[in-house]
């Protein structure tokens, strides 16, 4: 019974070598996720775990269906170790390992191609899927063509598309029906995989003709190659609409909040402006001294306007965040040349300076009361507009597409107000350049404005 279930042949060690590329192609997209604690453990007791699963699995036949079945399961099997391992999203996980998985199978038909055409396997005995044989490799040049195949595909597959993936990123959760669309595809996908190559390779034991074998094999990897590129173009296509449409709802709702935000600072001005002639009536109508006046004055002044320039939006988004930072002990300073804002709308302005002092105020807000810094600088230098942000930070920065990853708890909104910046200095044809350096982070924005004809 043993021997029946488990004969030593081709087949019963290929299990173990097919499981080895397997988690290779799987981990090449998968290692940048976010890693579950006692990480380094769990690994070897998940890969333990997946060749333990591929010795065990019985192979009393050869035949295409039951490899399909047998194919298909060491795939689920180590999607469920890879859970085990990384703090991600399924649907991400899965999009990932489906691609680690074809990736194998690009390099298998790749080798089984040059193999075939060089006339080298041991396919009219069964070969590597035969439960007959021992053999693997007809010999040294069919191994050297089977290890450099996997080596080189795996390179460039990672080049061209696991390197693309990041450990940030995920699916659009709000749009179940192109989620549904999507993995539904992806699942198609993997399966047209395992059938097709099970079929073929089962086909070359009972009915050999190599080229026809060879042309076959290099026509499944091209459109695996092809499905490859469709799946991640799809995939990053949603991504970018889901990001459009959350900066075009971020960008909405700063609209909204501008003209609260006007509207509550003009009120606020008034109010202290007539507040403080009230106060120096009263004062000489009590003979209350001047001393006593001056006090309550500085405390009117704290919710007064107190930073003025030529551009009335950017008075706005600066007396608003000035006063936030008042509250939070945060010296806020700023030398800015209004007028020269005057190329951009108005909601424009007021969302590139509430993110960029947002981020600021974040990034500061935790830190001891010395380093409680922000600077800001709006200037013209020759025909060109500056805009300089400075403050300080104390945690280690991560790029996530050339963009510092948020720490902010907001899952939903993480990461898109400097987004929102890079779209606005898209807008209007700036540059954005940010720097980070003993502890002093600097994001600079230069725009060359467009002349009115």
């Amino acid at each position: 019974m043993i021997e029946y279930l488990y004969p030593i042949s081709g087949l019963f060690f290929y299990r173990l070598i097919f499981m080895g590329w397997l988690i290779f192609g799987e981990g090449l997209f998968v290692f940048r996720f976010q890693k579950k604690s006692h990480f380094w453990l769990r690994a070897i007791l998940a890969i333990l775990a997946c060749f333990i699963f591929a010795f065990i699995f019985p192979i009393p036949t050869s035949n295409a269906f039951y490899l399909m079945i047998m194919f298909f399961l060491m795939f689920v099997f180590t999607y469920f170790a890879s859970m085990f391992l990384f703090d991600v999203e399924w649907k991400m996980l899965l999009f990932s390992m489906i691609s680690g998985y074809t990736i194998e199978h690009i390099a298998y038909e790749t080798y089984f191609s040059l193999s075939n055409f060089l006339n080298l396997n041991e396919y009219q005995n069964g070969g590597m899927y035969s439960k007959d044989t021992l053999g693997l490799f007809s010999g040294p040049v069919d191994q050297l063509i089977y290890f450099s195949s996997y080596i080189i595909i795996y390179w460039l597959m990672f080049i061209l598309f696991a390197n693309r993936i990041k450990g940030s990123q995920e699916f659009d959760t709000n749009s179940s029906k192109s989620n549904l669309k999507f993995l539904v595809i992806g699942t198609f996908f993997l399966i047209t995989d395992i059938v097709i190559s099970s079929t073929v390779s089962f086909y070359a034991t009972i009915h050999y003709e190599r080229i026809y074998i060879g042309i076959i094999s290099i026509v499944i990897a091209l459109c695996c190659l092809i499905g490859l590129f469709f799946l991640f173009e799809m995939f990053y296509g949603n991504n970018l609409k889901h990001n459009i449409e959350i900066v075009k709802e971020i960008r909405k709702e700063e609209k909204n909040q501008y003209q609260i935000s006007k509207e509550t600072i003009d009120l606020i001005n008034i109010k202290c402006h007539d507040f403080r002639h009230q106060i120096r009536k009263l004062g000489k109508e009590q003979n209350i001294n001047e001393s006593a006046i001056e006090n309550v004055n500085k405390l009117i002044n704290i919710y007064d306007s107190s930073i003025k320039t030529s551009n009335n939006t950017l008075n706005v988004i600066l007396s608003e965040k000035s006063l936030v930072c008042s509250k939070k002990g945060i010296k806020f300073s700023c030398i800015a040349d209004g007028e020269v804002l005057n190329f951009m709308n108005e909601e424009d302005i007021y969302s590139l300076f509430g993110n960029i002092i947002d981020n600021a105020i974040e990034a500061v807000s935790n830190l001891s009361n010395d380093k409680k810094i922000i600077t800001l600088r709006i200037k013209a230098i020759g025909n060109m507009i500056s805009i300089s942000e400075k403050n300080s930070f104390d945690n280690d920065i991560k790029l996530v597409n050339g963009l510092p990853k948020s720490n902010k708890n907001d899952t939903v909104h993480h990461g898109y107000g400097l987004k929102s910046i890079r779209l606005i200095c898209e807008k209007y044809h700036g540059t954005m350049q940010i720097n980070y350096d003993n502890n002093i982070f600097n994001i600079t924005l230069l725009f060359i404005p467009l002349k009115e004809s």
